[in-house]
């Protein structure tokens, strides 16, 4: 099996930690702070590594963040294959006081030309040629926002080209990118459920977690009925729920002191799908191991990643179960 990830729009995430209540318009000093690669394929493609699987890291790469930002992988022993560009890459900041209320700024990214996304479907050809050379399986997971430069429906594009390859697509996306994304009839998404409420128009909702995961469910069916792609979604503390054609399964979350949530999606996706081929293909064994891998995310400050023992920390914690709905 080949895995690779798509990051349209990668950035440094700096990460600041303040000792008290963060003020607007005033003066404030971090007591700490940390910087990571960021992106969602880029975070895939750590948890990948972290799990001893090396991820083929696509994206766009530019200036002098862009420089940092390989400088960042290499010492994570991802190598990426990015596609120069004469934007540079973007940073972006996240604030967090000392009560967990988080303050994002994220520049946007681009502007992408249209020679560098050529030169970016070249190396997502060759992706796909090589799986078909090799005779091997291949997971593509692509994701996050879209740079200026792009049509907003690019990852339809993208999808079409894998249409006929023994490649399984896999979009993490929100608003336009993931509706029109979804008309190429992607093999998974994974919204989160506000994403996913957007998504079908209406608000998701219910008086605790199973009731919501079920309502998830119900708007996942129709997805997966239209556009023939499993649902993923992310529920936050009340766990997820997975909707494919093998059934509607549901986990919880482990209560945890949360201390950076971003990548916490990121990672729930990568170890659910790692978990998911390693078991042959069993949504509720790899549910539970997503949900522990979540959890120690969480607890970690920054966009850091937990190590394979670190996401099996919690596992005791989490049960899934098949929803007959």
């Amino acid at each position: 099996m080949k895995i690779a990830t798509l990051t349209l729009n990668p950035c440094i995430d700096k990460t600041l930690y303040f000792g008290g209540a963060f003020k607007v318009d005033a003066l404030n000093r971090a007591a700490y702070a940390m910087t990571n690669a960021g992106g969602k394929g880029i975070n895939v493609a750590r948890i990948y590594r972290r799990l001893g699987i090396r991820a083929a890291a696509y994206g766009f790469s530019g200036g002098a963040v862009g420089q940092m930002l390989g400088t960042l992988l290499a010492e994570e022993d991802i190598t990426p294959v990015f596609t120069p560009t004469s934007c540079d890459t973007r940073m972006c900041i996240k604030l967090i006081d000392a009560d967990g209320v988080c303050t994002e700024a994220n520049e946007a990214g681009g502007p992408i030309l249209a020679s560098e996304y050529a030169a970016l479907k070249k190396q997502l050809a060759a992706f796909a040629d090589e799986c078909r050379r090799d005779g091997e399986d291949g997971i593509l997971f692509a994701g996050g926002s879209v740079p200026a430069g792009l049509d907003r429906g690019i990852y339809r594009e993208i999808i079409s080209m894998f249409r006929t390859s023994c490649v399984r697509f896999i979009l993490d996306a929100d608003g336009e990118a993931l509706k029109t994304g979804l008309e190429g009839s992607p093999w998974l998404i994974k919204p989160n459920i506000h994403e996913l409420s957007a998504l079908i128009g209406y608000e998701i909702t219910g008086r605790d977690a199973k009731e919501k995961a079920i309502a998830a469910a119900k708007a996942s069916r129709r997805i997966l009925a239209q556009y023939g792609s499993n649902v993923l979604c992310t529920l936050g503390g009340d766990g997820a729920v997975y909707t494919g054609e093998d059934g509607v399964f549901f986990v919880n979350a482990p209560h945890v002191t949360m201390k950076g949530f971003t990548g916490a999606g990121d990672t729930f996706l990568a170890s659910f799908m790692f978990a998911y081929e390693k078991n042959g293909h069993d949504a509720e064994t790899a549910l539970c191991f997503a949900s522990s891998a979540a959890a120690a995310k969480v607890e970690l400050a920054g966009t850091q990643m937990p190590d394979k023992n670190g996401m099996m920390r919690f596992i005791s914690h989490v049960h899934a179960e098949k929803l007959d709905i």
